[in-house]
């Protein structure tokens, strides 16, 4: 652990949180993705703005955007003493709090389609992302 993290994560600052844990869930995608068919999936994932994708390693998650629903207007758990397991026991320990900056989680976040088709061709030379990213960015060009 970071010592930012071990300074920021201490149970007893969750009440300065502005729910930043609260508004996006992590779901891990089974298996590393190394073909075409499987990145296409991921980049039409990625045509969604609340989506986004994090590359950790080998371990590659998807990253779904929005607010929880018990978020308060002071960005407090309003079911905070009924809240599920899964909420009493996040962050774990080892990762620590975000508070308000996702971008601590560990990895490569990718935003985009194009981001993501970028990584492929540029770090793993996949000519046929590079071919994707030529298309998408000519098709980009033509509807302006």
């Amino acid at each position: 652990m970071s010592k930012k993290q071990e300074m920021y994560f201490n149970g007893e600052d969750c009440r300065f949180c502005n729910g930043m844990c609260c508004r996006y869930v992590t779901i891990d995608i089974e298996k590393e993705p190394r073909s075409e068919d499987r990145f296409d999936e991921i980049i039409w994932w990625l045509f969604n703005p609340n989506i986004k994708v994090l590359k950790n390693g080998h371990i590659w998650s998807i990253l779904v955007m929005g607010k929880c629903e018990n978020l308060n207007g002071s960005d407090k758990c309003a079911i905070y003493e009924a809240r599920p397991d899964l909420c009493r026991e996040y962050p774990p320990e080892e990762e620590g709090c975000h508070f308000d900056d996702i971008k601590r989680l560990e990895g490569t976040i990718f935003n985009t389609a194009e981001e993501l088709l970028t990584y492929l061709a540029v770090d793993r030379r996949k000519e046929w992302a590079k071919k994707r990213l030529e298309n998408m960015r000519k098709a980009k060009n033509l509807e302006v």
